[in-house]
């Protein structure tokens, strides 16, 4: 009877080694994204790496090798000659790439398409969900918006992503008609897949609730109309946005936490986003009308939200 027991239990971890084995050739194969040779559209290619896939240093400097000297004279490296990584850094699930100054050189669909490739590619690893580009010890910032974080779902693999569109359903925070409140308002939304959707969800909050479509709730207007959006960055999960003075120019009749939090509340929807840090004019202020702590990140608050 031991015998038959020993026998089973070794048969039982053969066939674990083996499934093991054949997880780990799988896990060890990845795509590794190239531009074609007219820079007009991605190009994957298989590719299986030698490096434990324990060792994620490892695994990421062999995936940035293979990404710099592509084996196929049809595609093209997402990075340029004159272009190096020179630094990485791992936090949490987030990876921080620092390109060399001639990054800045880059421009147009080529520029999204070589990030889409480099993103794409670091993104199969398990334990990188976003990567996020600095030039030297910079953000990479493109038309005055810092682009922040990338997953695999920001880009679209389209001949020209300037034009391509996704849809997606988000939830946007307005006002109840006595000013007190927050109300959830539904929306499925298309948008440029090459830009923040934060920056997005923030404009259409100033634009205010008459300017969406098909939407039956009778809901207030938060944000002055005039404020302007200047910069939207994300990183670690904090959202920092510098809005113009003109946000300072309260809405009469709207509690100062309603128009905060129809912001807050409205970006923490954001699967990359857990808390938005206020500036003004690249100034943090203490206060916002009679909302203490404005300086500080905020978390989202459902107690101003109705049913």
């Amino acid at each position: 009877m031991k015998k038959i027991i020993s026998l089973i239990l070794s048969l039982s971890l053969l066939l674990c080694l083996t499934a093991c084995g054949q997880e780990g050739t799988k896990a060890n194969e990845y795509k590794i994204y190239y531009l074609d040779t007219e820079s007009s559209r991605l190009v994957e290619e298989k590719y299986t790496t030698s490096q434990d896939r324990q060792d994620i240093i490892s695994v990421i400097k062999d995936l940035i090798g293979q990404i710099n000297n592509p084996k196929n004279d049809k595609v093209l490296s997402p990075i340029d000659d004159g272009i190096e990584i020179i630094d990485y850094q791992i936090k949490e699930n987030q990876l921080s790439l620092y390109f060399s100054a001639g990054y800045n050189n880059k421009s147009g669909v080529d520029e999204i398409l070589s990030r889409a490739a480099i993103v794409k590619t670091l993104c199969q690893l398990k334990e990188i969900q976003y990567v996020d580009f600095y030039v030297e010890d910079q953000p990479l910032v493109l038309s005055g918006n810092t682009v922040g974080l990338m997953s695999d779902n920001s880009f679209v693999d389209e001949l020209n992503p300037s034009d391509a569109t996704t849809t997606k359903e988000v939830a946007l925070y307005f006002a109840t008609v006595d000013g007190k409140s927050l109300q959830e308002v539904r929306k499925e939304i298309s948008y440029n897949a090459a830009e923040p959707l934060a920056k997005l969800l923030v404009e259409t909050l100033i634009l205010g609730p008459n300017h969406l479509d098909n939407v039956n709730i009778k809901s207030r207007q938060t944000i002055p109309e005039d404020t302007v959006l200047n910069t939207v960055t994300i990183r670690d999960n904090v959202c920092y946005l510098d809005l113009s003075r003109e946000f300072k120019n309260q809405i009469q009749g709207l509690q100062a936490s309603v128009t905060v939090y129809s912001i807050v509340n409205t970006l923490c929807e954001l699967s990359n986003i857990n808390m938005v840090q206020f500036t003004v004019e690249g100034e943090q202020e203490e206060y916002y009308g009679d909302l203490e702590g404005f300086n500080m990140p905020l978390e989202r608050n459902l107690d101003l939200v109705i049913n």
